[in-house]
């Protein structure tokens, strides 16, 4: 199958990397010249335009950073209209579960959507072992399951177009409350004398250890905040918006998640 890609970026980089390594013919839109001539050199095709890579893709991978820009690139600009029927859109993008609504109706009969939100690093790509979740079609994620399995591992099924953003939204509340939690009980260590990467040790193997205190063995706990803040900024926003569709309320989520609202 050809493979479109949009969105050659951090976390989709690579990904292209690893479809190419895999054996994929993978198409790709990128606005750096520089960028194209190293893909083309690692044989990946450059599009002239998005609208081409769409119209020419049987899979269409979006890794964009927020529904902003897939409105804008996706809807406005056309590329989703152009979509044959019989192909795939996956998006990679954690937004509003609407949107995936949008997108169903900005393509042409015939073409399938899935979102497929995924949860991890760049260096999880490169070993494989990105998680990603994917609401739709069955049949249509059996499809694309051989290009995402170049790079992610487990691939999650969870239900209808929608759902796995509805799931990855929760976890992303999770995790922005868990963040806060753990720098937190790093300062409260640090006043008691104790670095925080030791603090990070113990925590790998006792009971209050957690994903965020794992990576703080690593990374300081405020570096790690402020890498995250703008990603859990948008992301906290869309789960609010998504409770908000449906007339539900946060509750203690949603107050613990509150830090990201600070400047």
């Amino acid at each position: 199958m050809q493979i479109g890609f949009i969105g050659v970026g951090q976390m989709g980089r690579p990904m292209v990397d690893r479809m190419v390594a895999a054996g994929h013919s993978v198409s790709a839109y990128v606005r750096r010249p520089e960028l194209g001539d190293e893909l083309a050199g690692r044989g990946v095709t450059i599009r002239d335009s998005a609208v081409t890579l769409a119209a020419a893709s049987d899979v269409l991978i979006v890794c964009l950073f927020s529904d902003v820009q897939q409105r804008r690139v996706l809807i406005d600009g056309g590329v989703a209209a152009a979509m044959q029927p019989g192909s795939v859109l996956v998006t990679h993008v954690t937004g509003s579960p609407r949107f995936s609504e949008e997108l169903v109706a900005a393509v042409a009969d015939g073409v399938s959507v899935l979102d497929a939100p995924m949860s991890g690093t760049s260096d999880q790509i490169r070993a494989g072992t990105l998680a990603v979740l994917v609401g739709g079609d069955e049949t249509a994620l059996d499809r694309v399951r051989p290009i995402l399995s170049s790079y992610s591992n487990p691939i999650t099924h969870v239900g209808h177009l929608g759902d796995a953003q509805k799931i990855k939204l929760v976890n992303n509340l999770l995790f922005t409350v868990n963040l806060n939690a753990a720098v937190e009980a790093m300062r409260l260590a640090a006043s008691m004398g104790i670095e925080s990467g030791d603090l990070a040790r113990v925590l790998r193997h006792t009971s209050g250890g957690s994903f965020v205190s794992n990576l703080m063995e690593h990374v300081p706990p405020e570096s790690m905040m402020a890498a995250a803040k703008p990603y859990l900024v948008k992301d906290v926003a869309a789960v609010r918006a998504a409770a908000a569709d449906i007339g539900l309320e946060l509750g203690p989520l949603g107050d613990l998640a509150s830090w990201v609202d600070r400047d």
